[in-house]
């Protein structure tokens, strides 16, 4: 009777247990979550085939539409910053917005950038040549700065450049939110042939970390170090054999996500 209790109890506590999820909607778009000043917090997503940012409600009901121009030859790459009062103080919402171009070479092949600053009417604030990654940090007692990386792999060894702008000092809590709402944490491309771009972000106070590879039966097969201005760590994948894998970036206590990438 005791051992009847017990799987009683066990089939109660799983059936608990899966009762807090609740599901709401199935977006066909890469999306995440940021906070406007006017509205508080939006989903914001990602369409990369008709090259638009959709914004929607908290009750999923479609707030805005704004169009992202891409180059001839371009792909759009990713979507950042969604916010009212954070580039300036128009009230209109603006962003940034990335897109990437593949470029082959005689012998193996590279990714060239281009990060835009918009409003939501079309309106460009800035153009930034060669910026994969940007990053927003609130300092202390310096202000909000805005870190844009610029990278140019058409050399070797491929050179990174990190550009700091100041921001205006309203709109705090949509900065907040801002900090992290970035759409394209994930490593590209994915599968991944010669070389992978991984996406580093670390949290402030970290500027340096390691990034561990483990394959699915959790040995570990290399670590990497990256700093908080690599940005956009490259990984030759050459001496990976083919196959699916995890990894974390690490740096005392704390730890990333785990993340998947796949290796042909």
């Amino acid at each position: 009777m005791k051992i009847i209790s017990i799987t009683i109890l066990l089939l109660t506590g799983c059936g608990m247990l899966y009762s807090q999820l609740d599901f709401e909607k199935t977006l066909t778009e890469s999306a995440s979550i940021t906070y406007l000043e006017s509205k508080g917090e939006v989903y914001y997503a990602m369409d990369v085939i008709n090259k638009e940012c959709h914004i929607y409600n908290m009750d999923l009901t479609l707030y805005k539409t704004i169009a992202l121009p891409v180059p001839e030859g371009y792909y759009l790459f990713d979507v950042q910053y969604i916010s009212e009062n954070l580039f300036n103080s128009d009230n209109l919402v603006e962003l940034a917005y990335i897109y990437s171009k593949y470029v082959p070479t005689t012998s193996s092949y590279y990714f060239t950038y281009e990060t835009k600053l918009i409003n939501e009417n079309g309106s460009v604030l800035e153009t930034f040549p060669g910026a994969g990654h940007t990053v927003v940090h609130e300092t202390n007692g310096h202000g909000k700065k805005y870190l844009v990386y610029e990278y140019n792999y058409s050399v070797i060894p491929y050179r990174t450049y990190t550009h700091i702008y100041g921001l205006p000092q309203s709109g705090t809590k949509s900065a907040e939110f801002a900090a992290t709402a970035s759409i394209s944490s994930l490593p590209y491309p994915n599968p991944a042939n010669h070389q992978v771009h991984i996406p580093i972000e670390l949290p402030e106070g970290i500027s340096s970390a390691q990034l561990m590879l483990y394959n699915l039966n959790g040995q570990k097969i290399l670590s990497y170090p990256v700093t908080s201005s690599d940005g956009n760590l490259l990984l030759p994948t050459g001496q990976i054999n083919p196959g699916t894998y995890l990894y974390t970036i690490q740096s005392g206590q704390w730890h990333s996500d785990s993340k998947k990438l796949v290796i042909q």
